[in-house]
């Protein structure tokens, strides 16, 4: 998702279906549509976040590793 200047100039932009503070020119989500045969679109599934996870393997493995040490 992606933020026009003028809305990152204010400090908040709606993300997920809520307004949150946030000075970023995009963040991460995806959406699903459908589109019926008649044209209609339809918005069937949005997920932003850790919503992502299942869809990026990494993260599941990273949630269980150990911390990493300082050096």
């Amino acid at each position: 998702m992606s933020f026009t200047a003028d809305e990152r100039a204010k400090g908040k932009v709606q993300c997920n279906y809520r307004e949150i503070e946030s000075q970023h020119e995009e963040l991460h989500g995806t959406s699903a549509f459908y589109k019926d045969a008649q044209g209609a679109v339809f918005h069937t599934y949005s997920a932003y976040a850790r919503g992502l996870d299942l869809m990026v393997g990494t993260y599941n493995w990273l949630d269980i590793a150990p911390p990493a040490k300082e050096n």
